[in-house]
């Protein structure tokens, strides 16, 4: 008798039907996992520091530049309620501001975050003081 794969598979799926089910089953939802991490990943990877925009939610904005959602709820003065799923045309509706005033702040908070935190420039070597050349 021929030992090979499919001839395993068969006489695993005869014997241990359930097994071989919850086998396949594990194993389809790990391909799935990992195309799911994978694709998610590639997606940041490609949209850092993408230019905001009303339909954006605060969340997004903060995941694409690296920053805390607080940050931003602060910056557009909303009150810390947890995560904010609105886009922000709606934010900026509600709150009776135009959008262009509220991504402004936004950007701004941003900026000010990310020169908080950029690290001091390095500092100068010294300098050799200048040696007469020998004749």
């Amino acid at each position: 008798m021929a030992a090979g794969p499919v001839v395993t598979l068969k006489r695993l799926w005869r014997t241990n039907r359930w097994l071989t089910i919850s086998f396949l089953l594990t194993l389809t939802l790990a391909l799935v996992f990992t195309l799911r991490a994978g694709v998610f990943f590639v997606y940041w990877q490609h949209h850092n520091d993408e230019p905001v925009e009303g339909w954006m939610t605060i969340g997004y904005v903060a995941k694409s530049y690296g920053v805390s959602p607080r940050l931003l709820h602060d910056a557009i003065g909303l009150p810390r309620t947890g995560p904010d799923h609105r886009p922000l045309i709606r934010i900026a509706r509600e709150e009776g501001q135009p959008l262009d005033a509220l991504t402004a702040r936004i950007i701004a908070a941003i900026e000010a975050e990310r020169a908080a935190e950029a690290p001091p420039p390095p500092p100068a070597p010294p300098v050799a003081p200048a040696v007469p050349a020998r004749p």
